[in-house]
């Protein structure tokens, strides 16, 4: 009898044994998993700068487009009103004339 409890005892210390490493290396490997999870957000965190490029250089060469067709727009209504200005500037110094000298009335 005694013999068959050494034996169970020596089995349960062998199993505590073998539970305390499967525990080691679990914790290590969720360790290493975490370890892992962070060097990869630290070098994802460094590479959002070099993804972003693109898209802002795109963005940035749009907004030069736009601002060109806008300065375009701008000046081709800048030259019709002027047009217009000297087209009605005679019928306008002849209405003010008209209405200094009291001939409107």
């Amino acid at each position: 009898m005694e013999d068959v409890l050494k034996r169970l005892l020596n089995a349960e210390k062998g199993a505590e044994a073998r539970v305390e490493e499967a525990d080691g290396a679990r914790r290590k490997m969720i360790q290493d998993a975490l370890d892992e999870a962070r060097r990869l957000e630290e070098e994802f965190a460094k590479q959002v700068e070099a993804r972003r490029k693109p898209f802002l250089a795109t963005a940035e060469d749009g907004a030069h487009r736009r601002i060109a067709e806008l300065e375009t727009e701008s000046a081709a209504l800048q030259k019709k009103l002027r047009d217009q200005a000297t087209v009605n500037e005679p019928a306008a110094i002849r209405v003010a004339l008209n209405l200094i000298l009291g001939e409107g009335r």
